[in-house]
């Protein structure tokens, strides 16, 4: 696939979104029997947000999902009282492209129930002690000095990255050659560099989203504060500084809502579940996607929004440019479990601490939940993230929760015997799923940065770790928006 320029993709682009047609060249087959014009492999954000576009724009999409279900790493809990997210759970305020989407499907906003943005007081559990918010700069488990003992255990990472160099340069600047030294340093030597001791850096990488803080690259880290930082600005140009208001949001009833209705508004058919593509077989006069039931779909072009590891199940002929097939082996995804339990009783009323929990232990974060009947807190949310959540895969449910009880009654003696099985959620768990989303270790973003997004003839990736400016969500909308403008420029 080639890339486009600019002012095509706006053209583009102002059709796809604003509804005015733009001039394409028509299918090569008139009628009802000419082969599809696109096969896209996987209906999460990405893959749906093409298939809209494409669509709309007069195209016959048909869209292949091994699930039996919408929205890839986006699931809403349903099992779970006040129906909780398993992943895709925050949207920024300033997600352009998912704000216009959940406008366009009517669908309203609900301010996060527990985690960090929804603004109910966190007790720390460091050094085998609970500490208070403001008992914070003053504690002597808090190993950090000078004006740096204010910031609290949950904001360290960004904190540790808020003025690097990245900062205040054009959003894509992570993958520019002047840059490629930070990609040389891990998160830690770069915060040694900086003066940081090694207990502040032991707390600061609890909340780090990858195997070890010692294997992510500083560049990466740069990045996704850079991204807070522009998306926080965005939030004060729409909001001005208003107590109270939370940058982030979820959709009310559910973030599945979302893929949900983008899935409706495809025509009839558009969308096979339960479709393995094992392969993917390409020229320059069309593809032949290939399924595990001995199905298989004739397009001119394709999309394919895999997680990169899951690439490795399928056999491109012709074989991935060599780069990217590189990177099938040796990037990773950032693992991370959750595990919901009922709560029988108000444990806080019982210690007098609050309810949501930050700790230093196997156990990253314990939140109370407050979407259950009447408003009660009904669920108590165990989040565990980074090499932590590696043992949980070779666990049952009943073993998730048997240990989650374990280690969270041994530190807080109220949760002992209130504490009720409800259900488990890892997307590394989830053979489709791979992890969270993609880590880079040091050297990969000079390594891999620019070649995630080649392509084969007629064939195009894309997916939320194939963005270049947004992430989570919106970056998932961004590559869709990619590889609908590229085929579009080619059609």
């Amino acid at each position: 696939m080639t890339s486009l320029n600019r002012r095509t993709a706006l053209a583009l682009l102002g059709g796809a979104v604003g509804g005015a047609a733009v001039s394409l060249p028509r299918p090569l087959y008139a009628g009802e029997s000419r082969p599809l014009d696109v096969v896209i492999v996987g209906a999460g954000l990405s893959g749906l947000h093409a298939a809209l576009i494409l669509q709309e724009q007069g195209l016959s999409v048909k869209v292949l999902e091994g699930r039996q279900r919408v929205g890839g790493r986006v699931k809403t809990m349903v099992n779970v009282p006040g129906l909780p997210e398993g992943g895709g759970q925050y949207i920024g305020v300033s997600y352009a492209r998912v704000v216009a989407a959940m406008e366009r499907f009517k669908l309203k906003r609900q301010t996060p129930d527990g985690g960090p943005l929804s603004g109910n007081p966190w007790v720390y559990y460091v050094g085998g002690k609970w500490v208070l918010k403001d008992d914070w700069p003053s504690s002597s488990v808090n190993p950090l000095s000078g004006v740096d003992r204010k910031i609290l255990p949950h904001q360290l990472l960004g904190k540790m990255f808020e003025d690097s160099q990245l900062i205040g340069q054009s959003a894509d600047s992570w993958l520019k050659p002047e840059f490629a030294k930070w990609d040389n340093l891990s998160g830690p030597d770069y915060l040694r560099s900086r003066g940081h001791n090694q207990a502040t850096i032991d707390l600061t990488g609890i909340w780090v989203h990858s195997d070890s803080f010692d294997m992510t690259s500083a560049l990466y880290e740069m990045k996704r504060e850079q991204f807070n930082t522009i998306h926080r600005e965005r939030y004060r140009q729409l909001y001005g500084d208003r107590p109270g208001m939370v940058p982030a949001f979820e959709i009310e009833g559910g973030n599945s809502m979302l893929p949900e209705a983008m899935a409706s508004a495809l025509a009839d058919e558009t969308i096979l579940m339960g479709k393995i593509v094992c392969g993917v077989v390409s020229d320059n006069d069309g593809v032949n996607v290939e399924c595990a039931d001995g199905s298989s779909y004739k397009a001119r072009f394709a999309i394919v929004s895999l997680p990169l590891p899951l690439l490795r199940n399928v056999k491109f002929s012709p074989g991935l440019p060599s780069p990217l097939a590189a990177a099938t082996y040796e990037m990773r995804y950032g693992p991370s479990i959750r595990v919901f339990m009922g709560i029988k009783e108000p444990y806080w009323e019982k210690d007098g601490l609050p309810a949501n929990m930050w700790t230093h232990s196997p156990i990253d974060q314990l939140t109370a939940m407050s979407r259950g009947p009447n408003g009660e807190y009904s669920v108590l949310h165990a989040y565990i993230n980074g090499a932590e959540a590696h043992p949980f895969n070779f666990m049952t449910d009943q073993q998730c929760f048997d240990y989650v009880a374990h280690i969270a009654t041994k530190m807080r003696p109220s949760l002992r015997g209130i504490l009720t099985p409800i259900a488990v959620q890892s997307c590394g768990r989830d053979p489709f799923g791979a992890g969270d989303w993609l880590c880079w270790q040091t050297g990969q973003i000079q390594k891999y940065g620019n070649h995630l997004r080649e392509g084969l003839p007629r064939v195009a990736f894309c997916g939320e770790h194939t963005a270049i400016l947004e992430r989570g969500l919106e970056g998932a909308m961004e590559s869709g928006e990619r590889v609908a403008l590229e085929i579009l420029t080619n059609a």
